[in-house]
């Protein structure tokens, strides 16, 4: 019987160098290969073979990672490493959540040390299951660890579109999003959103494969993955799944060639907006800016 062939494990000394500074980072492990696939532009799964020793790095990915991260020994690394000392670490710019009203607010947080007493602070920071949240220091849950604000930015609210003809369920939708703190633009056709992301994209889209006038979305979706090379996130939805086969083979392709999601009408709205939330809230993971 031929033994099955491994695959040969890629012993790299500075991936355990990436891995040592972004631990001392604070960052964890599980979150280490989202943030190297960021700085050399890989896909997630790549990066993580790398990490496992299955596959090397390339001499260009070297080079973006030691600009990033320096050399082990080298002036580079050690100027690095200073600047993640204890007090300045503290000081990092992480990507947050701003929760001073109903609907959160992304933001940039600059933390400082822990706080004593929080109740006595205009504004904390905690961890909220693996997201910086920034609320009032007066609304910390006794017992719960939370840190100085030492600056926060906020930004802009993220921006969706909505392509449907029927304008009852787009209007339902935008209304929960505005609540969720994101902006939903209607289109009720085809080309009037082709138009719009052409100038400018959006950061997530909604699209109805059940239109009146039988435009379905797909060169929009074309448009965004083809052209615009975006991995943006696109879910699809439609409620005719259960009655007309060639609409399930058609949004069928689009999942497998363009990674679209689905979602059937009528919609549950609750796990619409949770989804999204997820998406363009907690997307990042609380990972340093």
């Amino acid at each position: 019987m031929t033994s099955k062939k491994q695959t040969p494990v890629v012993h790299d000394p500075y991936t355990a160098y990436v891995r040592q500074t972004l631990s001392d980072q604070g960052i964890p492990r599980h979150k280490q290969a989202r943030i190297v696939a960021r700085v050399v532009e890989l896909e997630l799964v790549s990066v993580q073979q790398k990490f496992a020793g299955i596959r090397g790095w390339t001499r260009s990915q070297l080079i973006l990672l030691e600009q990033h991260f320096g050399k082990p020994g080298s002036p580079a690394s050690k100027s690095f490493a200073l600047e993640k000392s204890e007090h300045q670490r503290n000081a990092s710019q992480w990507n947050a959540i701003l929760k001073l009203s109903d609907a959160p607010q992304r933001c940039i947080l600059q933390r400082g040390h822990a706080l004593a007493v929080p109740e006595d602070a205009a504004l904390a920071a905690i961890d909220e299951s693996g997201a910086w949240v920034v609320i009032s220091g007066a609304k910390v849950p006794k017992g719960k660890v939370s840190f100085q604000v030492t600056h926060m930015t906020p930004l802009p609210a993220p921006r969706v579109a909505v392509l449907d003809d029927e304008s009852r369920i787009a209007d339902k939708i935008a209304a929960l999003f505005s609540r969720q703190g994101i902006q939903a633009s209607i289109f009720s056709d085809v080309d009037s959103l082709l138009e719009v992301i052409r100038v400018q994209p959006f950061e997530a889209y909604i699209l109805s494969w059940d239109n009146a006038a039988e435009a379905t979305p797909e060169s929009v979706i074309q448009h965004i993955r083809e052209t615009q090379k975006s991995t943006t996130h696109i879910t699809v939805l439609s409620g005719e799944l259960h009655k007309q086969p060639t609409i399930v083979q058609d949004i069928s392709l689009m999942v497998e060639c363009y990674r679209v999601s689905v979602m059937e009408k009528p919609l549950v709205l609750e796990i619409l907006g949770k989804t999204f939330h997820n998406i363009l809230f907690r997307s990042l993971d609380s990972h340093p800016c």
